[in-house]
This record gives structure tokens, C-alpha cells and sequence, in this order.
């Protein structure tokens, strides 16, 4: 008793002469503060819109694999590879969706919040040097990246399927699932992954087929027939005069693509052939390209 009571003399005077520090000043050092004070499934308060959105997702995406037992995997998900945003947003969409997957499996998996750090960005030049003849060029954006993995997974689908090697006639690179304005740089990456991994397939080596002579932009497909060239070769006259005349690009309010001046059993295809010279002249129109 009597050392306990010389303890406090002593130290008394210490304490009454040290600053007050505040409890949570305390704990700043222990922990960040969002792991106490916040739900572990909200998002970090660094994250902007589009990383959040990509980050509650994320963590929707990691409980439904966790539910229906698929191996955690966030290359898996079809909202992961397939942002629900436009392009432009895709790769901050891509980081939150990530860090929201990858905390979630850790809370739901092992039973704990802890934010497991963020996976370094993937290294091209280093993937090559493994072998990786899928891997994208390293200077494509991500719009020809998703058409390069796209492409070879339609050329496997051709492959499997017996289908004579066409790029023209995969429905994907005719009508690509993005906004018109990315489908110039969605189709070069497509084409690229494709005739690789056609190379690939059928050869059993990864080189590169030589490249393939570039075809005016404005040159009708191969496959079309004469009706359908008609309509295509209209439809990019008729995108020429809606930007001439500042009109809202729109198929739909062209007379020549509602009452085609064809016969009727061939309207159907003249529609198919306008409608794809419109979208492919107005794609360039809102990538900046000339389309005299």
C-alpha cells in the first residue's frame, strides 16, 4: 500500500503537467478511423461517384459468388469486365469494384472487415515475357482492350463451332455492345484479337498474322449485297446532312430509312445496310474524324 501511495506522489505531478490529449487522438495511430466508426461495407471516403457505385457493387458481386459457391474471382464478374458506366468511367468504375469484391470475400470468407491493400495495376511488358500471347497490346485503351478479349473469345467460339474464320461475321464486331462513339477503336481491337488468336488456333503459334491492308472507312462490308449497299452508302449521306444541319443524330428520323424508296421485299435489307452506314458515319463524327 504504502509503495502504491509513493507511486502516485511521484507521477502526479507528471501528469498534472502533461498536455490533455483527446481519446480519439489515442486511437488515430491504432487504426484508421473509418475501420472503428464505420460499417465495414462503406465505401472509403476517397473513393469519387463512379468508385463508390463500383464499390457497393463489388460487394453485391463477391455475396452472390459467395451464395451460389463460385470460386472468388472478380475477372468473373460480367459487371467487373463489363462496367455498367460509360467507357470513360470504366477503370475508376473497375478500382471500387475491385476494393469492394476483394473486402467483402474478406469479411464473408474469413469472417473479418480487415481491407486487404488493392492489387498493383497489371504489368503488359511483364506478361508477355511469361508467355501470355492473350495479353492486349500495352498501348491500347480500354475500349480496344475489351474488343482484343473479346475478339479472341469470338474467334475460340468460331473455332469450336467450325465456322469459316471471319471477323466480318461475328455479330459483336458488327454491332459492338458500347456507345457508337467507341465502336472505331472497339472494332481495332477486336480485329487485332481475333486474327491472333485465329493464328494462334489453327496454327498452334502465337505470331501475329501480318497486318491486314486498312479498307476505306466508308467502304460497304464485303458480305452485303447490292441492296444493302445502297442503304448503307445512304445512311452515311444521310448522318452527312443531320451534322450538316445540326440535327440530333437519330436513324429513326430519316425518311429514306422509314419509307426507302426500294422495292418492298427489299426494304428490310436496305434498312439493315442504311442503318449501318448512319451509326458508323456518326461513330466517327463523335470520335472527331472526318467523314468527307
Amino acid at each position: 500500500m504504502k509503495t502504491n501511495a509513493l507511486a502516485i506522489a511521484v507521477l502526479a505531478p507528471l501528469f498534472a503537467a502533461a498536455p490533455l490529449v483527446p481519446a480519439y487522438a489515442i486511437g488515430a495511430h491504432a487504426q484508421p478511423a473509418y475501420i472503428q466508426e464505420r460499417g465495414w461495407d462503406v465505401p472509403p471516403p476517397e473513393l469519387r461517384e463512379i468508385q463508390r457505385q463500383g464499390f457497393h457493387d463489388g460487394i453485391e458481386g463477391a455475396r452472390k459468388d459467395v451464395e451460389n459457391n463460385r470460386r472468388p474471382d472478380v475477372d468473373n464478374r460480367e459487371e467487373y469486365r463489363r462496367p455498367p458506366v460509360p467507357p470513360e468511367g470504366w477503370e475508376e468504375y473497375r478500382e471500387g469494384f475491385r476494393r469492394g469484391y476483394q473486402l467483402a470475400m474478406s469479411h464473408l470468407v474469413n469472417g473479418g472487415p480487415q481491407m486487404q491493400p488493392p492489387p498493383p495495376p497489371p504489368v503488359y511488358d511483364q506478361d508477355r515475357d511469361r508467355g501470355g500471347w492473350d495479353v492486349p497490346p500495352q498501348e491500347f485503351r480500354e475500349v480496344q482492350r475489351q474488343g482484343f478479349h473479346d475478339g479472341i473469345e469470338g474467334a475460340r467460339k468460331d473455332v469450336d463451332n467450325h465456322r469459316s474464320p471471319d471477323v466480318n461475321n461475328r455479330d459483336e464486331y458488327r454491332q459492338p455492345p458500347l456507345p457508337s462513339g467507341a465502336w472505331e477503336e472497339y472494332r481495332e481491337g477486336f480485329r487485332r484479337g481475333y486474327e491472333l488468336a485465329m493464328s494462334h488456333l489453327m496454327n498452334g503459334g502465337p505470331p501475329m498474322p501480318a497486318p491486314v491492308m486498312e479498307r476505306p472507312w466508308d467502304a460497304a462490308p464485303d458480305e452485303f449485297r447490292d441492296i444493302q449497299r445502297q442503304g448503307f452508302h445512304d445512311g452515311i449521306e444521310g448522318a452527312r446532312k443531320d451534322f450538316d444541319n445540326h440535327r440530333r443524330p437519330d436513324v429513326d428520323n430519316r425518311d429514306e430509312y422509314r419509307h426507302p424508296n426500294v422495292p418492298r421485299d427489299a426494304r428490310e435489307q436496305y434498312r439493315e445496310g442504311f442503318r449501318r452506314g448512319y451509326e458508323l458515319a456518326v461513330s466517327r463524327i463523335n470520335n472527331g474524324q472526318p467523314i468527307r
